[in-house]
């Protein structure tokens, strides 16, 4: 029997981190940024919005919902209508509506709507309920070192391309526009000399960790599971019982179709967050400047904290810099509070943006 979920919680400068973990192993990670206050609205918040514009082509409506660059999609049915208290109503260019958030922008779509059967509060647009997981944040302190490195090495698993399989092999994981590919490679596992054994040894392993790796990285969406072939009928259900088994206790809504003749096994996985790649990594793979510089500003605490009174200094990539420079968010205060006024952060052409040069003095 699995042992019941615990909680790591990180509030570091920028970004309050969790990891949730099960049997020694992270399956579920979620981010919440200073900077996301007023861009970017999250699944199960609430928002005073007016709508702005229909779009009949797209069968859906996008609302004003008062943040700075983001705009919300309203479904609408077929005959150009949307439910709301058990009926289904005509909306137009400037109703104002009370609606909330069904699935978070992702894949360069905005954030999902569905309305609220109370009507707008009046005023200005904006949130106006949080998401209740966000409420378990709050009061949230850093974490040790210790739990602050595992969550780093979480993440750093989150966004590989490939991860290991238990036992041996490797899981190829390309999440593109249309889908979610993952392919199985027995790499270099030992086992069974029985062909058939051995690759059901292999695809049984390997269905465990894709659905972990799917929860890990909040993917959603059509996803194609590429398995070893079988030749054996009990092979094959013992494989499509292991899937449904390894989704049994999945918050996102999962539909499992039959392995193909071809081995591949489809399945939809709700779409509710943006996944995490899309938040922490440009479509080229490297660290968006904000993710390198929550990054560096981990680097200088922990740079500090190894070398008690000594300055800091901390070379990044220009863009990392500019970053720094134009948001918003008190980071600069709250590294002084942490640390005290020992640092310095310069901008080089010789830096990487994967990773910083910091240093003591």
């Amino acid at each position: 029997m699995s042992e019941p979920l615990t909680r790591w919680i990180d509030a570091a400068i920028g970004e309050t981190r969790e990891a949730l973990v099960r049997d020694d192993r992270v399956i579920a990670l979620r981010l919440l940024r200073w900077s996301d206050e007023g861009r970017r609205a999250r699944w199960g918040e609430t928002y005073a919005a007016t709508v702005t514009r229909v779009d009949k082509r797209r069968r859906g409506a996008f609302l004003d919902i008062g943040l700075r660059g983001a705009e919300g999609f309203l479904p609408l049915d077929a005959g150009g209508l949307v439910h709301k208290a058990g009926k289904r109503i005509a909306i137009g260019e400037g109703l104002r509506v009370l609606a909330h958030v069904v699935r978070e922008a992702a894949r360069g779509k905005n954030a999902v709507l569905a309305l609220s059967d109370q009507t707008h509060p009046g005023g200005a647009n904006g949130r106006v309920m949080r998401a209740e997981p966000d409420l378990d944040f709050d009061g949230a302190k850093p974490a040790t070192p210790e739990i602050r490195s595992k969550i780093d090495a979480a993440i750093e698993d989150a966004l590989a391309r490939i991860t290991p399989i238990p036992g041996g092999g490797v899981l190829n994981i390309e999440p593109t526009a249309a889908l979610v590919a993952i392919d199985v490679d027995s790499g270099a596992r030992a086992g069974n000399a029985d062909p058939e054994r051995f690759a059901l040894d292999l695809n049984l392993a390997a269905m465990r960790e894709a659905a972990r790796q799917l929860r890990l990285r909040a993917l959603g969406g059509v996803i194609a599971i590429d398995f070893v072939s079988m030749r054996h009928n009990a092979s094959r259900t013992a494989l499509e019982q292991i899937a449904r088994d390894a989704f049994a206790g999945d918050p996102w809504s999962v539909q499992i179709a039959r392995l193909s003749r071809f081995g591949v096994l489809e399945l939809a996985r709700a779409q509710l967050h943006t996944p995490l790649h899309e938040v922490l990594r440009e479509p080229d793979g490297q660290p968006t400047p904000e993710s390198a510089a929550l990054d560096m500003i981990r680097a200088i605490e922990r740079e500090a904290r190894a070398n008690g009174g000594r300055r800091i200094v901390a070379s990044v990539a220009k863009e990392v810099k500019a970053w720094l420079d134009a948001t918003d968010i008190p980071w600069r205060t709250a590294l002084d509070d942490r640390i005290g006024q020992r640092w310095e952060i310069a901008a080089s052409p010789a830096a990487s943006r994967s990773r910083a040069d910091v240093r003591a003095q």
